[in-house]
């Protein structure tokens, strides 16, 4: 079964990419979309994403990161030019829906660049120099209007709203181009929601058609990230056809099927 990572970043620390890679063939990951968020999460930029890109076209797809506030639109155009194929966004100057970005979301509809936006509490390896985050400019609920008014533009919830879960699977089942991935640390939010139960939130008739699959961690906590979700779509009783959604039907959908 293919299975693409949706969710990875590219941190700035020694042999990264390399030791990446090497993880993801142990994993049978066949390939994963790759952000470089900069010094601010200890990760590389676009430009070293876009690099990795070149280094390994049949593995790695261009996540190219944008901070709302301080991200010109010209670089969407530099992005499509250049490979990309996705947006990933966190910790925006103001909320995600406010009139400000819509020219933003409005050229990604037109490069169908579908968009990962992380959602709720934000962890930084430092702060930014404006020091001003806030998590409710990053509540799930934020994406409703952007939804609305960019009906072709496809949205992605990260960890499923972390602690906004029972909003960010409301939004996914009520809105047809709002998708959500369940990634996040071994120990954190999916610890809460193993406890739950996910089903209590993804409650609906064929909810599998509305999740991606990604990790979001230190290529070294992969195989658990791995072993943890396939325990869980397991619980939830998925059909080898509902798995192959999840794990890379969903995302190829969205980026076009390459």
């Amino acid at each position: 079964m293919q299975i693409i990572d949706a969710h990875a970043h590219y941190l700035n620390l020694p042999n990264y990419l390399e030791n990446l890679i090497e993880m993801m063939d142990q994993c049978h990951i066949d390939m994963c979309c790759l952000s470089g968020l900069g010094k601010i999460f200890n990760c590389k930029d676009n430009e070293d994403v876009k690099d990795a890109m070149k280094k390994y076209p049949n593995r790695i797809i261009g996540s190219y990161y944008i901070r709302l506030g301080q991200s010109k639109i010209e670089e969407l155009e530099d992005a499509y030019s250049h490979g990309f194929r996705m947006l990933k966004t966190s910790i925006p100057f103001k909320p995600y829906d406010h009139p400000n970005f819509f020219p933003m979301w409005q050229k990604a509809a037109d490069y169908q660049f579908p968009v990962l936006f992380h959602t709720g509490i934000v962890t930084m390896f430092q702060k930014p120099q404006d020091k001003y985050i806030s998590s409710w400019f990053m509540h799930p609920m934020r994406l409703e209007p952007i939804a609305n008014k960019f009906n072709k533009l496809n949205l992605i919830i990260a960890h499923l709203g972390v602690h906004w879960n029972k909003d960010a699977a409301e939004l996914i089942r009520m809105r047809p181009n709002v998708y959500a991935d369940i990634t996040g640390e071994p120990d954190g939010w999916r610890i809460r929601a193993d406890k739950i139960g996910l089903d209590k939130w993804l409650w609906w008739d064929k909810a599998y058609e509305k999740l991606v699959f990604g990790t979001d961690v230190h290529y070294t906590k992969i195989p658990i990230i791995l072993k943890q979700d396939k325990e869980r779509i397991n619980q939830l009783q998925f059909t080898n056809s509902e798995k192959s959604l999840f794990y890379s039907k969903n995302i190829l959908k969205l980026l076009g099927d390459m």
